[in-house]
């Protein structure tokens, strides 16, 4: 039988190869490398949900993958810039994406410090933004997010200041096994001067696994503020919630005057509660029903007019200014009268019994103009006194 041995080295040498081939074969290595940098994914430290941008959304990712763990990155922590992905994580959020995006540090773990990075690169954008879209609740159907409308002063002039709770969810609706949710407060940013949010972690939960995010977005138009706040367990730990998720606070500018129109004595403000994104255990989307409030803010030398307008009952006091005592007369019943500042302190209060003449000590306030708040079955009656010294 005839048998060949063939040579142990059989391949073609390197140099033994035309140039042309060479050349081909090196553009061949490199369109290959800038193929793998092109499609292989970076992450952005902060953009948990790799959307382009670091926001409140993001918070409810790095919350619900807290505590898992994958390969670590090559290269190091990274602060505010992308780091390229060698191999990805094997657990993978419900909507596809992969865990590796809240591990803002790279060190293979989700972790607290990356929920930390989410609120130090805030409003950090990298790549083309893509908007995150939460589908709104429907009114009667689904829970929603009020403001506490019985918290509202009678009268709001300029340097009021406003608390104000936010309700999230009630009794007959609850929001069910609820793991995170984010939102956004827009309001005009010329008539208040400050506006916060001060979130109750106990509204979901009070073991203390809940983290919480507030930013105000400064890359918006002077006149067009917008608060963003986000609350998360840490992990897929959910729980089932209603009532005050917050207390609002709301600061009205202390200059009015130059705001007012000609012929107008009052501004409104809007308030809104925007944007409402909710998760449950499994990443679902909760759908919300979102909350807008209207704010009439009255100047102060435009009170007395504002109240003349508005209704036809007669209530008089006199002397005006007085210092001492006041008389106080009405056209209909008074169930109790309010004194208060202008700026919308409280200074005085007493319930009344239905009476409609009325002799009154206001020897212990202070110089200067108030306003007197009478409560009738018709709604509250307004009257600016002068005290004199």
């Amino acid at each position: 039988m005839y048998s060949r041995q063939l040579p142990l080295n059989f391949g073609i040498k390197m140099n033994e190869l035309p140039m042309k081939y060479i050349f081909r074969l090196l553009l061949g290595l490199v369109l290959c490398l800038v193929w793998q940098v092109d499609n292989f994914a970076q992450v952005f430290p902060g953009d948990a949900d790799n959307n382009g941008r670091v926001e409140n959304f993001d918070v409810l990712y790095t919350g619900f993958a807290y505590g898992e763990i994958g390969p670590a990155r090559l290269g190091g922590p990274a602060q505010d810039t992308e780091s390229f992905i060698s191999v990805m994580w094997e657990a993978m959020f419900p909507t596809g994406q992969n865990f590796i995006f809240a591990d803002a540090d790279g060190n293979g773990a989700v972790d607290f410090a990356d929920l930390l990075t989410i609120s130090t690169n805030y409003g950090e954008e990298h790549s083309t933004v893509t908007t995150t879209v939460f589908q709104e609740g429907i009114d009667g159907l689904d829970p929603s997010v009020e403001f506490d409308r019985s918290a509202i002063p009678s009268i709001i002039t300029e340097n009021s200041t406003l608390e104000i709770p936010l309700i999230l969810g009630s009794p007959d609706q609850p929001i069910l096994d609820i793991n995170g949710v984010a939102f956004s407060i827009t309001y005009d940013a010329e008539l208040i001067a400050d506006l916060q949010l001060t979130l109750d972690p106990l509204w979901m939960g009070g073991d203390g696994e809940v983290f919480l995010l507030q930013s105000h977005l400064d890359n918006n138009p002077e006149s067009a503020g917008q608060l963003d706040v986000a609350m998360t367990r840490l992990g897929n730990n959910p729980v089932t919630s209603f009532g005050r998720i917050g207390t609002l606070s709301i600061i009205i500018e202390d200059d009015l005057i130059e705001l007012l129109p000609d012929n107008v004595d009052r501004l409104p403000i809007a308030i809104s509660v925007v944007g409402v994104g909710a998760v449950d255990g499994n990443f679902n989307q909760i759908p919300v029903v979102q909350d807008s409030l209207h704010l009439n803010v009255i100047h102060p030398a435009a009170i007395s007019d504002v109240i003349d307008k508005e209704n036809n009952i007669q209530v008089k006091i006199f002397p005006n200014p007085a210092s001492e005592v006041i008389n106080i007369t009405s056209s209909v019943s008074l169930e109790g009268i309010s004194i208060h500042s202008l700026s919308g302190q409280s200074l005085f209060s007493l319930p009344l019994d239905r009476i409609k003449k009325l002799k009154l000590s206001i020897d212990f306030l202070p110089p200067g103009p108030v306003l007197l708040e009478f409560k009738t079955l018709f709604g509250p009656r307004f009257k600016k006194l002068i005290i004199s010294e």
